[in-house]
C-alpha cells in the first residue's frame, strides 16, 4: 500500500510524501497438538492476496480480507523471506530507512518466522557486502526491549530506563543506547544470539554507512 500525505516544505507551500508499507500474512500450520485433537485450519488462502475466514456457523458467509502477500501454511520461512522481506531489508543498504516487524497473537509463529527472515538478511546484506568492493560499508547494531514503558539497551544490560531523543540529524533515538561495530557475519549473528537469549520479543536496529569515496 502507498500512502500519501501532504508536508510542509520549507517555502511554506506543501509537497505530497509516498509512504510505503507493505503488509504481509502468514498463516501457520497446524501443531502436533492441533493435529491430535483434529482441529481444523480455520483460514483458507484462495490466491497469495487473499484470506478466508470459514466461519463455522454455515447461517454466515465466510468473510475474506485482502493484503499485499498472503503465505499459505506450506510456505517456507524463506519464500515467506524473499517474496515479503528482502526487498525492504536490502533497501537498508541504499540508504532507505526500513523497518521489518511481526504482530500476532502468542504462539502465531512471530518468534519463528522473523528468526528466519534476519538470518536470511544477514546472509544477504554480507553478500552484497562481498560484492561492492567498490565501496566500504560500516555496520552497526543496537538491540532494545521497551517494557511497561520503560527502554533498556539489550546490549548493555545495566542501563535502565533510557530516554528518547530528538535527533536534528537522526529523528529520534534512544539516548545512550550502545551502537556496536560488527567486525563480521559470525560476529553479528553473536550479537543476536546474546538478544535472543535474554528475551524472544526485542527490537533490534542495523545501522549502514557507506563511503563512496573508496577506489
Amino acid at each position: 500500500m502507498i500512502q500519501r500525505t501532504p508536508s510542509t516544505t520549507p517555502g511554506g507551500g506543501t509537497r505530497v510524501r509516498e509512504e510505503k508499507i507493505l503488509v504481509t500474512v502468514r498463516v501457520r500450520p497446524l501443531s502436533r497438538r492441533e493435529q491430535a485433537l483434529y482441529d481444523l485450519i480455520a483460514w483458507d488462502c484462495p490466491d497469495d492476496h487473499t484470506i478466508l475466514f470459514k466461519n463455522p456457523n454455515q447461517e454466515r458467509p465466510a468473510t475474506s480480507y485482502k493484503f499485499d502477500k498472503v503465505f499459505d501454511p506450506s510456505c517456507s520461512t524463506l519464500k515467506v523471506y524473499e517474496e515479503g522481506a528482502k526487498n525492504v531489508a536490502l533497501s537498508a543498504l541504499t540508504g532507505i530507512n526500513a523497518t521489518i516487524f511481526a504482530y500476532g497473537q502468542t504462539s502465531s509463529g512471530k518468534t519463528y518466522t522473523m528468526r528466519g527472515i534476519t538470518e536470511n538478511a544477514v546472509t544477504d546484506i554480507f553478500e552484497h557486502i562481498k560484492n561492492t568492493q567498490e565501496r566500504a560499508f560500516v555496520l552497526k547494531v543496537s538491540a532494545l526491549e521497551i517494557y511497561n514503558e520503560s527502554v533498556i539497551d539489550l546490549l548493555n544490560r545495566e542501563s535502565r530506563h533510557l530516554r528518547l531523543l530528538d535527533d536534528p540529524e537522526r529523528g529520534i533515538i534512544v539516548e545512550k543506547l550502545v551502537e556496536e561495530v560488527v567486525k563480521d557475519i559470525n560476529h553479528l549473528r553473536h550479537l543476536i544470539g546474546i538478544c535472543e537469549g535474554i528475551l524472544q520479543h526485542f527490537l533490534y536496529q542495523l545501522f549502514c554507512v557507506r563511503d563512496n569515496s573508496t577506489g
